[in-house]
């Protein structure tokens, strides 16, 4: 007699507070879900097609590729069972979640003993799912409303910055570090006095006793770049502290005062504000210093051209070509235009759409708006760090809306989508107030409606501005193949894409409303 084939299940594991340093499946508790699951395997007759493990949060909005391969299969079908150790290891998102799975695939939650393919226990797995929910957001109130009462009081909550130390566990405020310190005055003072960041890099790497890096290994050119742009070594409290490698933090502000907040104890001292001032304009590019040249070669239009033939980048040197065709690639209409004269032919299009408009021209503020973050850095991080938080809630409105159209909060579910909807509306009111607050409060456009203040604005600046100032109103210049017996440069050849009309290479669709 043949032997009967045992009917298939996937284990579902998850880690809720991410781990950087193991792999996931070394991870004690996951290994302990996973003796659980199969344990259950055997227990039920069944045999284990594949374990699914998620080193992540089950609340945030982070992807969690193995979650979303783990309910794909089970929903198409390729295995009958999934299998998951807690309800709050699958998710802690509540109905959003669930209810997908609901009627339509077998979940096995081991810990609860409830299984969603039972008619009687559907209700039981919502009600455990919006509990689970209901306790992470509690959580989470908890943990922000304490550290937020931290930073106001200007204690450092994260990983100590390189150059730092703690003045006390309980206190929480930074001092300068007796072994460090000295090497971060060096990589600004050296920025300021126009060494190249990659000269320097190689000069902290070098010797017979190379200095560490803040991670220890080799110094980068990126480390260096975070370093100098981290609000903390001006000795003020960032948005999120995560120690002095994430980069262009925004600098946080007292709720109440609106002033910002200083995270260093009496005596120490953050790096001089006009050696910063230095060092950050010299890795904008906007300072020039009698310093070997960079051996990469920058052009008014590198990274703006693109090849209307394949949409790929239209690389320059004497000319720009198409990128593709030159490595060897296919293209069908690969362009090739002498630099110097499509440099021009831009430059007088930016000037002449420029200086035709007026003060209710749109582009004049987009334009106005970009150039505040180049003088902002810092501000203009945090307003993308605001716009994306924007983006990705439009994204949680649209989803729920197309759940909705696909039945899925149809009685008896229909009870938990006024929740979801208000939820989905107040995170998206919340987010587009930090893109206002975010937003510069005073733009000057009078330079830009001026021909001759802009004219001499761009006479005064070095390329490395020009190319600045080239992008505060183009997006892309698109290049078509040139036409045989047609010389100079038109419309018809050269499409300027301009930041105040939609981007015609990107395929917009609108967000459902609530």
């Amino acid at each position: 007699m043949a032997e009967a084939v045992q009917e298939e299940v996937d284990l579902y594991l998850r880690k809720s507070k991410k781990v950087r340093t193991e792999d996931p499946r070394d991870l004690l508790s996951v290994q302990t879900q996973e003796e659980l699951g199969r344990a259950w395997a055997d227990k039920n007759g069944k045999s284990v097609r594949k374990v699914w493990v998620d080193n992540l949060s089950a609340w945030s909005d982070v992807k969690r590729p193995e979650f979303d391969n783990a309910v794909s299969d089970v929903l198409a079908g390729e295995v009958p069972i999934l299998w998951c150790a807690f309800l709050d290891r699958f998710t802690r998102k509540g109905a959003e979640e669930i209810v997908p799975i609901l009627g339509k695939a077998r979940v096995i939650f081991d810990y609860e003993g409830l299984d969603s393919s039972i008619e009687r226990d559907r209700r039981w797995i919502l009600d455990r799912a919006e509990q689970a929910r209901e306790f992470s957001q509690r959580l989470s109130f908890n943990l922000r409303s304490t550290k937020a009462t931290q930073r106001k009081a200007g204690k450092w909550l994260g990983k100590v910055p390189y150059g730092f130390d703690l003045d006390g566990p309980d206190t929480r405020k930074l001092v300068n570090s007796a072994d460090t310190w000295r090497y971060v005055l060096h990589v600004f003072e050296s920025l300021a006095l126009g060494v190249p960041a990659r000269m320097l890099v190689r000069a902290l790497n070098s010797g017979p006793h190379p200095i560490p890096s803040p991670g220890g290994g080799e110094w980068q050119a990126s480390t260096i770049s975070k370093m100098v742009w981290h609000p903390v070594y001006e000795g003020w409290q960032v948005m999120v502290a995560q120690g002095a490698t994430t980069g262009e933090d925004a600098v946080f502000r007292h709720p109440e005062t609106g002033e910002r907040v200083s995270v260093l104890a009496p005596g120490a001292e953050p790096v001089p504000p006009d050696t910063v001032r230095k060092a950050r304009a010299a890795m904008r590019g906007h300072m020039r210093y009698e310093t070997q040249p960079s051996s990469r070669k920058y052009h008014l239009l590198t990274d703006l051209a693109r090849c209307a033939g394949c949409r790929g980048a239209a690389s320059g040197g004497r000319s720009h070509v198409c990128a593709r065709h030159a490595a060897g690639k296919s293209c069908p209409a690969p362009v090739s235009v002498k630099r110097t004269t499509l440099e021009q032919y831009v430059t007088l299009a930016w000037f002449s759409r420029v200086n035709s408009g007026d003060a209710e021209d749109e582009l004049l503020w987009i334009a106005a708006e970009r150039y505040a973050g180049l003088q902002d850095p810092a501000g203009a991080e945090a307003l993308a760090e605001a716009l994306a938080a924007e983006k990705a809630a439009r994204v949680r409105v649209q989803r729920i809306a197309e759940q909705q159209a696909a039945g899925m909060y149809d009685p008896p579910f229909d009870v938990h989508l006024p929740r979801l909807q208000a939820e989905a509306r107040a995170a998206l009111q919340t987010v587009t107030e930090q893109v206002a607050a975010c937003a510069p409060k005073r733009l000057d456009i009078g330079w830009l409606l001026e021909h001759e203040q802009t004219e001499e604005a761009w006479e005064a600046a070095d390329l490395p501005l020009r190319r600045d100032l080239l992008r505060l109103a183009i997006r892309r210049v698109v290049v078509a193949k040139g036409v045989r017996g047609q010389n100079g440069l038109s419309p018809d050849r050269v499409e300027i894409h301009w930041l105040d009309l939609p981007d015609p290479w990107e395929v917009r669709e609108e967000l459902p409303a609530l």
